[in-house]
């Protein structure tokens, strides 16, 4: 019996550190962890957090084209979509098209800001979405322990 008991304790500690190892790896990749926001309760704020996480992904991509020449992959910012805001929605153009502008704070470390910047996407009526632009509008002071984790000299005030 003392067997068996040994035998599943080992299969358990076995299963358990996969699933630890799994965990941190898709976290370490992603470097995001996709959470809606519970205190969003009005049918507006509902439809923004829908925007948001399904321009999740090109927000960060395009995001990271401007900071991995100051934050190496081995120090990744991190992006929270509670952190991201709409900040205009319109239609223009012939053909039509919507432009919507986000706001995006990425953090690094235990949510230490790095930059606020805007980010305008273009969408056509089939859905597709095109980059306008992406304009840096702040930069915050990196903490003195962090700045040699960087790649360059960050900007620290731009206006």
């Amino acid at each position: 019996m003392k067997y068996n008991k040994s035998w599943r304790f080992i299969v358990i500690l076995i299963l358990s550190d996969i699933l630890l190892f799994e965990m941190v790896f898709y976290l370490q990749k992603n470097h995001t962890l996709p959470v809606f926001n519970y205190s969003q309760t009005t049918e507006s704020e509902t439809k923004d957090e829908l925007i948001i996480s399904l321009f999740m992904n090109n927000i960060i991509a395009d995001s990271s084209k401007f900071y991995n020449n100051y934050f190496p992959d081995s120090y990744p910012l991190e992006y929270f979509n509670y952190e991201f805001k709409i900040k205009d929605i319109h239609k223009e153009g012939e053909p039509l098209n919507i432009y919507i502008t986000f706001d995006t704070t990425p953090v690094i470390g235990p949510h230490i800001s790095v930059g606020d910047d805007e980010i305008t996407y273009k969408v056509d009526p089939s859905g597709n979405k095109t980059l306008v632009g992406f304009n840096h509008i702040k930069s915050y002071e990196i903490p003195e322990r962090l700045r040699p984790n960087m790649i360059k000299p960050y900007p620290e005030k731009k206006n």
